[in-house]
């Protein structure tokens, strides 16, 4: 790591802890390549599963951003984050499988972890809001593909639509969120889709 890049790299830590949200997205778009390839070998090529720990690691750096005064190699930190992350995943998969009845009270996140929770839940509280003012047709689309799941070509089909007309709905409903989140919950926009595609339930 040269001097340059150290100097630059606390700078921008400097920056996100006064909320600087462009700060925040050129550390994301620095470290997000670097992170899934750290966490290739162990999601076992599982793409969804490196999204989903990559994604709340970033949420995670944005909620504790006024406590990173102390890191000495930011990239060391994400790496121990996605790791804690994707044991706790697997853990409660495990945990899933052997007891699914039990699953639906698991809890993503630690008790020790309530003030995140609390800002995550306004942040989804947000997205919710967002929703709420698309047009009907995009959200039952939107809401089809990303809360329960649905492929483009199963939401065409049940709407009597095109793919196409199916893409470009969720093309448009993802930009949509994404400004309205960032509007209106001070988030910058490299996590936006996070919420958008990871946590809206």
């Amino acid at each position: 790591m040269s001097t340059n890049y150290s100097y630059n790299e606390k700078e921008l830590l400097v920056r996100l802890e006064a909320g600087d949200k462009s700060a925040f997205d050129s550390l994301y778009h620095h470290f997000e390549p670097r992170l899934r390839l750290f966490l290739y070998p162990f999601t076992n090529d599982d793409a969804d599963l490196a999204d989903i720990v990559i994604q709340d690691v970033f949420v995670k750096l944005w909620l504790k951003r006024q406590e990173l005064s102390g890191i000495a190699v930011l990239e060391y930190y994400l790496q121990r984050m996605a790791k804690n992350r994707l044991l706790d995943i697997l853990k409660l998969r495990d945990i899933r499988d052997r007891h699914q009845k039990y699953y639906a009270i698991l809890q993503p996140y630690s008790a020790n972890d309530t003030r995140e929770q609390l800002q995550l839940k306004e942040y989804l509280a947000i997205a919710r809001e967002g929703m709420d003012k698309m047009p009907p047709r995009r959200r039952i689309i939107f809401s089809m593909n990303v809360l329960e799941g649905f492929s483009i070509d199963e939401i065409a089909a049940h709407m009597k639509v095109s793919r196409d007309v199916v893409k470009k709905q969720l093309q448009k409903a993802r930009v949509f969120l994404k400004e309205y989140i960032a509007k209106h919950g001070d988030l910058p926009g490299a996590i936006c889709l996070a919420i958008i595609g990871g946590y809206i339930y």
